[in-house]
C-alpha cells in the first residue's frame, strides 16, 4: 500500500517533468508493408529483372530496422511481397539470407523442370560520400 502511494506520486512527478516515455503503440496499427501504390504483378523474367531489385532494395532497407519485418520476410518472403502488393510467378522463388557477420541478401531463382537458376542477387551496402 504504502509502496503504491510512492510509486503513483513519483509517476505523478515524472508526468509534470515531462519525462514519461510517449505511447507509440499506434504504429503497430499502421501497414508500412506496401512496396507500391499499385500492385505490382511481375509475369516475366525480364519484369522481374527491371522492377523487382526496387522493391527487394525497399525490404532489405526495412530489415535493417524494423525487427518484425526481417522475422516474417526471412521465414516467409513470397508472402511478405504479395502483402506487399507483388506478385510473382509460381516458378519464382526468393531466399532472404542473413549470415553471421554478413549483410543480409536476397536471392531470386527461377525453376523449370527440376532446374533452380539464379536470376538476381541483391544486397545493400552503405556508402558514405563527402
Amino acid at each position: 500500500m504504502v509502496f503504491q502511494k510512492i510509486q503513483n506520486s513519483l509517476k505523478k512527478l515524472v508526468g509534470k517533468a515531462g519525462f514519461l516515455k510517449p505511447d507509440l503503440n499506434y504504429l503497430d496499427d499502421q501497414d508500412l508493408s506496401r512496396f507500391s501504390e499499385q500492385d505490382i504483378i511481375l509475369e516475366n523474367e525480364n519484369q522481374i529483372q527491371q522492377y523487382l531489385p526496387e522493391v527487394l532494395g525497399q525490404a532489405l532497407a526495412r530489415t535493417w530496422i524494423d525487427k518484425r519485418f526481417l522475422d516474417a520476410f526471412y521465414q516467409y518472403p513470397i508472402e511478405i511481397l504479395e502483402r506487399g502488393g507483388v506478385y510473382l510467378p509460381d516458378r519464382v522463388s526468393v531466399e532472404f539470407k542473413k549470415e553471421k557477420n554478413q549483410r543480409p541478401r536476397v536471392i531470386v531463382y527461377e525453376t523449370d523442370k527440376n532446374k533452380k537458376r539464379k536470376l538476381l542477387e541483391l544486397k545493400l551496402v552503405m556508402v558514405a560520400e563527402q
